[in-house]
């Protein structure tokens, strides 16, 4: 019992169907945390909420688009229903298509893309600030990307929405200073999801689209597993981050990692 530094604390996280989500969302369960879970894919959310229940977690799934603010509304209310507060939010939920040189690119998936990767961060932190704000108490982390520092052809909406956030991140940081609130972000690398097939799937023939560098971390066995990154994020919305607000996190800032590592054992 004395591990679960999260007994009695309810999170929302998005995209947790799998990938960086699932993992996260098994970690907080371990650390006590009560769950809402949302994915857009309804059987693999209810699958994690279900595994989840069957070893002892109380765990929600509300399957739904997190662009659309009625799911964003419906997510809250069943926290607040079920569990009457809001004390973590991971706005996980990302997509990176379209991966296109602008000239060639949907502006209704280019719009998309705004809308999942910055806009539903937006809408469901201001939905669970009030909440949050009158508790005297609350974590907001956002999974964003070293993409929001590093232009990627054909990754323009990608890499603009990260960079977004990570500057949502600073200002909403600067805005709940001394109220008990934190709000951060972490850049968790090159990890092993669906998303990193998505991007080594592109075809670059005829393009100036390069995908090498990803196909090689693949080949070499380098991409970073899921459950890492959930131990990060543990550690961003437990006790050790307290005193930490307004930063972008880093998986490659090893002396950060060594001291996660410390403080979890």
């Amino acid at each position: 019992m004395a591990k679960k530094k999260l007994q009695g604390q309810v999170a929302i996280i998005t995209g947790a169907g799998r990938g960086i989500g699932a993992a996260a969302a098994e970690r907080l369960a371990a650390g006590g945390a009560r769950l809402v879970l949302n994915a857009r894919t309804e059987e693999e959310v209810e699958a994690v909420a279900a595994r989840l229940r069957q070893q002892g977690a109380l765990a929600l799934a509300v399957p739904g688009d997190i662009s659309d603010p009625d799911v964003v509304e419906e997510v809250v209310e069943t926290a607040l229903d079920q569990f009457n507060r809001v004390d973590i939010l991971i706005n996980n939920a990302a997509i990176i298509w379209p991966i296109e040189e602008v000239a060639e690119t949907d502006p209704d998936e280019w719009t998309y893309n705004i809308m999942v990767n910055l806009v539903a961060p937006f809408m469901l932190t201001r939905n669970v600030l009030p909440l949050m704000l009158e508790q005297g108490y609350g974590r907001i982390l956002s999974i964003s990307s070293g993409a929001a520092q590093r232009p990627i052809v054909g990754a323009s909406a990608y890499c603009a929405a990260k960079a977004g956030l990570d500057m949502f991140t600073r200002v909403l940081a600067l805005e709940v200073a001394g109220t008990g609130v934190t709000v951060n972000s972490l850049h968790p690398g090159v990890v092993d999801t669906a998303m990193q097939e998505d991007i080594r799937s592109v075809d670059t023939a005829g393009t100036r689209l390069d995908t090498s560098y990803f196909h090689e971390l693949y080949e070499r066995g380098a991409l970073r597993p899921p459950s890492e990154t959930a131990q990060l994020i543990y550690w961003l919305v437990g006790p050790w981050s307290r005193d930490r607000n307004g930063e972008i996190f880093s998986a490659d800032d090893d002396a950060w990692v060594q001291q996660v590592c410390h403080d979890i054992e």
